[in-house]
């Protein structure tokens, strides 16, 4: 079930990959959602799912089965990360740290960073 005030949208399946075509939400209602219902794991498989997008804020909210990677990459634009449940390894710059419930990081723009999702 789509959290209240989500729009209708279109699933994108890439690999292990399950996308989010468009945002649930816009930036006119304030609906209130379960981050759990939104994106939830799915065995075997990262799903990534855009909340937002208004240009200038773009939110993504991932989800990751454990022993799931992301290679390195970078973004070209100001990037957080805030870990809400599990573990997860994060290498960012050459450094990597393992990451938890409650545990943020900011990115500047073209950052190279990596990560690993350990459960």
């Amino acid at each position: 079930a789509l959290p209240a005030g989500a729009r209708p949208r279109s699933l994108l399946r890439a690999g292990g990959r399950v996308i989010l075509a468009n945002p649930l939400f816009d930036a006119a209602r304030s609906p209130f959602a379960s981050l759990d219902e939104a994106c939830p794991v799915v065995s075997g498989a990262i799903v990534s799912k855009a909340l937002i997008d208004t240009g200038a804020l773009k939110q993504i909210l991932f989800s990751m089965d454990a022993g799931q990677d992301i290679s390195q990459h970078k973004a070209p634009f100001v990037a957080t990360v805030h870990v809400l449940a599990g573990r997860l390894r994060f290498g960012v710059s050459g450094q990597v740290r393992e990451m938890g419930p409650g545990d943020w990081l900011v990115m500047p723009p073209g950052e190279p960073h990596d990560l690993s999702a350990l459960e």
